[in-house]
C-alpha cells in the first residue's frame, strides 16, 4: 500500500535528515518508527506527507506518486503538535475538513464524536479547548475521512486513559478493515502491543527492523524498551542509566 523506497533528504546545511531509508506499510498493518530525538523520524513523516521534497528515492501509494492529488486524498495525519484553527468551533473545524476532502457520508464522524465524548464541546471555540480535547478533535478529523493510510505522530500524548484505550481499539479496527497506519511514538510499551512491525532509526539511518518478537530475539531484549537501548546507539548511555538507578 504505502511504499517508501531508498529515500534521502539532504538539507541546505549539508546534513542528511534521513539517508537510504525504506519502509513498506501494507493494508492491515500498523508499522512503527522509533528512534532518539534527531534520528530522522520527523523527516520521514514530512517526506511521506510531501511537506518537504525528497533528495533521493521515491514514495507512492499503490504506485500513485507522492506528488499526486490522488495520493494526498488517501493519506491523513495526526501531528504531535495540536495544530488547529483556534478561531473556529470544533464543529466548524470538522465541517471545514469535510469540505476539503469532499466527505459526503458523516456516519463515521458522528460515531467518532460519540466515541471520544466530544459532542458537548463541538460548539465551543477551539481556543478554549484543553490539549486533550484538541488531540481528540485531530483524531476524529483524521479517522472520519475514510482514507487508506493514516500517519500518527505521538497520537496518545495528552489523552485521558479512556481515550487512549479507545484510540488503540480504533487503530486496530481501522487496519482490520484494510487500512494502514504509520506510527511514530516514544511509547514503546504501547508500540509492542499495537504494532505489527517496527523500524528503529538513529542518525538518519535504519538500525534494525522487524516484528516485536523478531527484534527481541535478535537483540536479546525482554521488551522493546531494552531492544531500543541496545540497538539505537544508546547502549553506553543505557549502561550509565542502569548504574545511576542501581546506586540511587
Amino acid at each position: 500500500m504505502l511504499t517508501v523506497k531508498n529515500i534521502g533528504k539532504k538539507y541546505s546545511n549539508g546534513i542528511w535528515g534521513i539517508e537510504n531509508f525504506s519502509i513498506n506499510v501494507s493494508g492491515g498493518e500498523i508499522v512503527c518508527i522509533a528512534g532518539p530525538n534527531g534520528s530522522g523520524k520527523t523527516t520521514v513523516i514530512n517526506c511521506v506527507l510531501d511537506v518537504i521534497n525528497l533528495t533521493t528515492g521515491e514514495i507512492h501509494y499503490d504506485n500513485i506518486p507522492v506528488k499526486s492529488e490522488k495520493y494526498k486524498k488517501n493519506i491523513t495525519y495526526v501531528s504531535d503538535e495540536t495544530i488547529l484553527i483556534d478561531a473556529l468551533t470544533g464543529r466548524e473545524y470538522l465541517d471545514f475538513i469535510s469540505k476539503m476532502y469532499d466527505l459526503k457520508n458523516r456516519t463515521k464522524q458522528k460515531s467518532l464524536i460519540d466515541l471520544f465524548s466530544m459532542d458537548g464541546a463541538l460548539n465551543q471555540v477551539i481556543s478554549t479547548y484543553s490539549h486533550g480535547m484538541k488531540k481528540k478533535l485531530q483524531i476524529i478529523s483524521a479517522f472520519m475521512l475514510g482514507s487508506k493510510i493514516i500517519v500518527l505522530d505521538e497520537p496518545a500524548r495528552g489523552l485521558d486513559i479512556e481515550s487512549v484505550i479507545s484510540l488503540k481499539k480504533l487503530m486496530r479496527k481501522f487496519v482490520t478493515g484494510g487500512g494502514a497506519i504509520l506510527l511514530s511514538t516514544h511509547d514503546l510499551i504501547s508500540a509492542e502491543n499495537l504494532c505489527d512491525r517496527m523500524c528503529i532509526i538513529a542518525g538518519g539511518k535504519e538500525i534494525t527492523a522487524g516484528t516485536p518478537s523478531e527484534l527481541k530475539t535478535k537483540w536479546d531484549g525482554k521488551d522493546l524498551e531494552e531492544v531500543f537501548m541496545k540497538s539505537s546507539l544508546l547502549s553506553e548511555r543505557g549502561e550509565k542509566i542502569e548504574q545511576i538507578i542501581n546506586d540511587f
